[in-house]
């Protein structure tokens, strides 16, 4: 990934922040995919010091300590408020007056959340904002306003306007949209369900003024306008913002050709999002998500980079591939990814077509051939540096699932010196990443010989020779069962199951069997080794697979700890405010 530099000198680094990562590692363990240590790598520095943060989803000026004798001037700064913090926001409607300031105390809500202190209310923190209105757009829908923090409270920003009436664009935390596009009141403006629609919280650190650490005089650094701020700034429609809020509410096979502006605004929103993985220069990773469904404005879809191939995933039973909307969006995602050729997998109709026509059915929902652009049957992709093959025409999944890469790349730290078992373990990119990071061994296991041999492929491409004895064919709870009854152990057991399945008489449902599955692999895991357990069925809560993994290894006798908790990318897999990651990972050690 890379993050785009400001200025940098001994004392002082900014950057424009990109929206999707967050300033800093949290407790869930995002340590490697933060601002922070993402831009201690790319600069090469040991240290630098925090002193002040951008929500996860803000972007613009973000700046740094580059070494420990410039934190006491910087925290002076902060902390005096000698540092000049403004901001732009595009929000929905009109502001009540062309300027003023907003002085509303915040006390905290539960869960990290805040509201609007009622009057006299004991707790409440002081918060001010002075705000002006530098933009209206057509008919009233939006309005740009510049913005002051003359305090640093969180989400003050987003709060204020929220009170104000005309929330921020884009916030499902404390924005109401609804009908559109209507404005909250003040005694809405504390917490509420996140129902705004746009994809992406409007709100841009513009301009950060403040005293060098070393000379005392005062330095300004001021990050680019995102594109839609642009637009905003120069009084334009933004038919991205009609579309998709009607698009929330209809299937995306309402596209028509009047949408198209629309479209590519959301589409270009997307793309804007996925700029750190796009301009790495290394080019280390060249495979990502490019639109997230709900999470980028256009529910019912997934579009997937793999390389020079882009694979669209429908899962909106009406786009059928004749539909006049599937042509539509088609057009629009070649001309903002050209040269690309796209494949299409028609997700809603799998389960009954596969079921009825067997390979003629997998050809329908699957195509081999392109929906646009020319056949690329077999592309290589890279992913932190490793290669992959993948072969967007060959069935519903082309050969590496990416919502798996930060776990990969996390893989790589556990593994050296181990034995690892990779069950279910497809086209083996995590035996991979252990067999080049250093493992004892690591066992491929999964019940299909053909992407185990796609798996021997991916290793060959990565200067690898594979042990056939480490690619094993089988049913995995077979082969659990029979290694469990061996006392044959690991030292990291991976379990990456599908969220349905039937292998021979084995019926297999995450939601269900889950427990079963880890009460198996507990028993191959050796005395404090680690059990790396996943799954990505949606309907399976967070709370409630954690409780099936404990619950196995209670069956199993085997205590734990978790160690970690992870979920899919927010860069590449945003998602609405108001729904839960999908994908669910722990990571514990065992007794």
């Amino acid at each position: 990934m890379h993050i785009p530099l400001i200025y940098q000198d001994e004392d002082l680094v900014a950057v424009n922040k990109p929206a999707g990562l967050p300033t800093h590692p949290d407790e869930e363990g995002s340590s490697g995919f933060d601002v922070v240590t993402l831009l201690q790598a790319q600069l090469s520095l040991d240290y630098l010091g925090v002193h002040h943060r951008l929500d996860r989803e803000v972007s613009g000026v973000l700046a740094f300590a580059a070494r420990p004798a410039a934190n006491p001037a910087l925290a002076q700064a902060f902390e005096g408020r000698q540092a000049v913090k403004e901001y732009l926001a595009i929000v929905w409607g009109r502001a009540p007056r062309p300027g003023g300031l907003i002085d509303a105390p915040l006390v905290g809500a539960g869960a990290g959340l805040w509201r609007i202190a009622r009057r006299g209310e004991p707790g409440g923190k002081s918060a001010l904002t002075r705000y002006r209105v530098e933009a209206e757009g057509p008919n009233g829908l939006y309005s740009l306003l510049h913005l002051q923090l003359e305090t640093g409270r969180t989400h003050q920003l987003r709060l204020h306007l929220a009170h104000l009436g005309c929330p921020i664009i884009g916030d499902g935390l404390y924005g109401r949209i609804t009908p559109f596009p209507a404005q909250v009141r003040p005694d809405q403006s504390a917490s509420v369900p996140g129902v705004d629609p746009f994809p992406r919280l409007l709100l841009h650190a513009l301009r950060l003024t403040l005293p060098h650490p070393t000379s005392g005089q005062p330095v300004s650094f001021e990050a680019p306008l995102p594109a839609l701020f642009q637009k905003a700034a120069a009084r334009l429609a933004l038919p991205e913002l009609e579309l998709a809020t009607r698009l929330s509410k209809v299937s995306l096979a309402a596209l028509k050709a009047s949408d198209r502006a629309g479209l590519a605004g959301l589409l270009a929103l997307a793309q804007a999002r996925r700029v750190p993985l796009a301009n790495d220069p290394a080019e280390a990773t060249t495979a990502y998500r490019l639109v997230n469904g709900a999470g980028d404005g256009l529910p019912g879809i997934t579009l997937d980079r793999y390389g020079s191939a882009l694979v669209l995933n429908c899962y909106d039973p009406l786009l059928e591939p004749s539909h006049p909307a599937l042509r539509f969006l088609l057009e629009a995602v070649v001309h903002q990814w050209p040269g690309s050729s796209v494949y299409g997998k028609f997700r809603p109709r799998q389960l009954s077509n596969l079921s009825q026509g067997g390979n003629a059915g997998l050809a329908e929902v699957a195509p081999t051939e392109p929906l646009t652009g020319p056949a690329r049957p077999e592309v290589t992709i890279r992913e932190n540096g490793l290669a992959y093959l993948i072969r967007p025409g060959e069935g519903l999944s082309p050969g590496l699932f990416l919502d798996m890469r930060e776990v990969r790349t996390r893989l790589a730290d556990w593994t050296s010196g181990k034995t690892v078992l990779n069950c279910f373990s497809y086209t083996g990119a995590f035996g991979l990443v252990a067999a080049l990071n250093g493992a004892a061994r690591a066992v491929n296991l999964d019940a299909g010989g053909r992407v185990l041999a796609w798996g021997k492929e991916n290793y060959r491409a990565n200067g690898l020779t594979p042990d056939d004895y480490d690619f094993v064919e089988g049913d995995v709870f077979d082969w659990l069962g029979r290694w469990g009854r061996r006392g044959q152990t690991f030292e990291l057991v991976i379990l990456d199951p599908p969220s349905y399945s039937t292998v021979k008489k084995t019926r297999w449902a995450a939601d269900k069997n889950y427990s079963q599955l880890v009460a198996l692999a507990a028993r191959t895991v050796a005395p404090g080794g680690l059990l790396l357990a996943c799954s990505n069925q949606a309907a399976l809560s967070r709370r409630a697979f954690r409780q099936a993994v404990l619950k196995g290894l209670d069956e199993a006798g085997r205590p734990g700890s978790v160690l970690h908790s992870y979920h899919e990318p927010d860069l590449d897999f945003p998602r609405p405010a108001s729904l839960e990651a999908y994908l669910k990972v722990l990571v514990l050690r065992l007794d």
